[in-house]
């Protein structure tokens, strides 16, 4: 199955990189997140029906937190 990216963005903070990938494959659009800190990777897929939500949940939690 191939990978497809839509958009890529990076963000570097402290000791930490953090890439988002914007997908498309066979199954749909998703969001790819990676943390790097040089030693180890993880990643969280967001597929596209979460991504509104994802979206507006984070918004709130910038609104009202920071």
């Amino acid at each position: 199955m191939e990978e497809k990216t839509l958009y890529t963005k990076k963000i570097i903070t402290r000791n930490k990189a953090f890439f988002l990938d914007l997908k498309e494959n066979p199954n749909g659009k998703f969001l790819k997140v990676t943390e790097s800190n040089g030693e180890k990777r993880s990643f969280v897929f967001i597929p596209e029906e979460g991504l509104k939500e994802f979206h507006e949940s984070l918004e709130e939690m910038l609104e009202n937190h920071f």
